[in-house]
């Protein structure tokens, strides 16, 4: 009984040989492998071949998505440029619109000039300037510029900045002219106010941060905030220019009139470049005046000044 144990014993022992022997086979198989992929990266080269002949297969499944989104695409910005160009078209049919309202208002215009004998309007030019000192009267609002006779400027020409208007030139040399600003106590404006069309007359204060208006009417329409334009009367300031916006309103009661202050828009205390305005253009500006003809470069006595616009 003992005999079939032990040949059973026999080939359980002989098949654990033979499967170790292909183990050490196999791992033996795997190290040599291994060292010859090592030094010769055959892997790499195999991988690199299979992916070559795998890409145009990754290509050819890709292109129908890519070609889609292209599409896609293409649709998008086709109906973009349509959007884009309606709106244009109707921009252009708004503008060429208006430009024919502006060609009836220029006949009207011309009509209306014709009719009251009125002369054509001239075109308005303008000299740029620059400060060059500061009349420091506290009493005497005046500033002297860089530009003078021999640039064309003249006395009376209007002066603005960016904001809105500064003063006007009261006195000219060679090279420079003094300018009498808005807020100074002896001039005066005539101004009108932009929402009710009201011409009225504002008045320096003394101070580079309120204008006066005086004399107006106790139940004037006028409200903090609105803004007060050049009226174009005196002839002097070209209408339409921004000039200050109304701060305050007041009507004391048992008085005959009612006041206001008003905010000048250009900063008055704080310029430096300037623009001189030509209201009445009739030709070039002069040219330089020769060297010998040229009146000398004077130095301005602010109490030797005359007033500023006579309303």
């Amino acid at each position: 009984m003992n005999i079939p144990d032990r040949g059973y014993t026999s080939a359980s022992t002989g098949d654990l040989a033979g499967r170790t022997a292909r183990l050490m086979v196999y791992v033996l198989l795997a190290v040599i492998l291994m060292t010859m992929d090592y030094r010769g990266r055959h892997v790499e080269k195999v991988r690199g071949a299979v992916i070559g002949l795998a890409e145009p297969v990754f290509l050819a499944v890709e292109s129908p998505f890519r070609l889609a989104a292209s599409l896609r695409a293409n649709v998008r910005d086709y109906q973009t440029l349509l959007a884009e160009r309606d709106r244009l078209e109707r921009s252009l049919r708004e503008s060429e619109a208006r430009l024919l309202l502006v060609d009836e208002l220029a006949r009207e215009n011309t009509e209306l000039r014709s009719l009251v004998d009125a002369s054509e309007q001239l075109e308005t030019r303008f000299l740029t300037a620059e400060l060059r000192n500061i009349d420091l009267n506290p009493y005497s609002h005046r500033v002297l510029i860089n530009r003078g006779a021999r640039h064309g400027v003249r006395p009376g020409l209007a002066v603005i900045e960016s904001e809105g208007v500064v003063g006007q030139v009261e006195q000219v040399a060679s090279r420079s002219a003094k300018v009498i600003l808005i807020s100074d106590p002896d001039h005066a404006l005539p101004v009108r106010v932009q929402r009710t069309g009201l011409r009225t007359i504002a008045y320096g204060s003394g101070r580079t941060d309120e204008l006066r208006l005086t004399d107006l009417p106790m139940n004037v329409d006028l409200e903090p905030g609105d803004t007060l334009m050049t009226s174009g009367l005196g002839g002097r300031f070209p209408a339409g220019l921004p000039v200050a916006e109304i701060t305050a309103v007041q009507r004391p009661s048992g008085e005959a009139f009612a006041v206001a202050q008003a905010r000048p828009l250009a900063g008055l205390g704080s310029i430096r470049h300037l623009l001189v305005i030509e209201l009445e253009a009739p030709g070039p500006l002069p040219g330089l005046v020769p060297e010998a003809a040229a009146e000398p470069v004077v130095e301005f006595d602010p109490d030797e000044l005359t007033a500023g616009e006579d309303p």
